[in-house]
């Protein structure tokens, strides 16, 4: 039987796609705007009973344009990874600029930290830190509004999957994952939903 189900959805789009955005404060595209809008009608039917969310500035438009009505707190531990000097840039820009970086960041991906940034495992222990919130709670109906990285991290952890498979997950902008979580483990019931 489950104990509750978990929605896990990506802030809208910022029009900035294709750029490493993770500490940078960017709003919603109105693009991004929409995409949320479209989302809510969903979401609005799922008697969320709880949101847990990312206080970044897209995090939280997103959450508002949503208009659930339900306890709603912001936590830290939601927050994108801080790609440092890397904020903003594009992989080619950096493969052509940092190569040397970029290469450390292929070869050990789990003791790379992001030039004046964060490390991957600080990154990860954030998110475990995202389960833990979400096992502890007592609601049966859980959203939580997050970035990219994020649930593509909280993915592999929820589902029991090594972390270095966290880019088999696509998570496209202003869509949603769905989960069952069990005592046991969990079952993803849905990915990429939007209107």
């Amino acid at each position: 039987m489950s104990n509750k189900t978990v929605f896990l959805l990506r802030h809208g789009d910022t029009g900035r796609q294709g750029c490493y955005i993770g500490s940078t404060d960017v709003p919603l595209s109105a693009e991004g705007s929409l995409q949320i809008g479209r989302t809510a009608g969903i979401l609005q039917q799922e008697n969320i009973t709880r949101i847990f969310c990312s206080p970044m500035l897209r995090c939280r438009e997103s959450c508002e344009r949503l208009g659930l009505c339900c306890p709603r707190e912001y936590h830290d531990s939601l927050r994108e990874i801080d790609f440092g000097r890397w904020e903003g840039k594009r992989f080619a820009e950096l493969a052509e600029s940092d190569p040397l970086q970029v290469d450390a960041w292929a070869k050990d991906t789990e003791n790379f930290r992001f030039p004046a940034g964060e490390s991957v495992a600080s990154f990860r222990q954030r998110v475990a830190a995202c389960r833990e919130l979400i096992l502890a709670a007592p609601e049966p109906r859980l959203l939580l509004v997050t970035h990219g990285g994020v649930i593509r991290h909280l993915l592999c952890l929820m589902l029991g999957l090594p972390a270095e498979k966290y880019l088999a997950f696509d998570v496209q902008p202003g869509s949603f994952c769905s989960l069952q979580v069990y005592s046991d483990g969990s079952v993803l019931t849905g990915f990429n939903l939007k209107s």
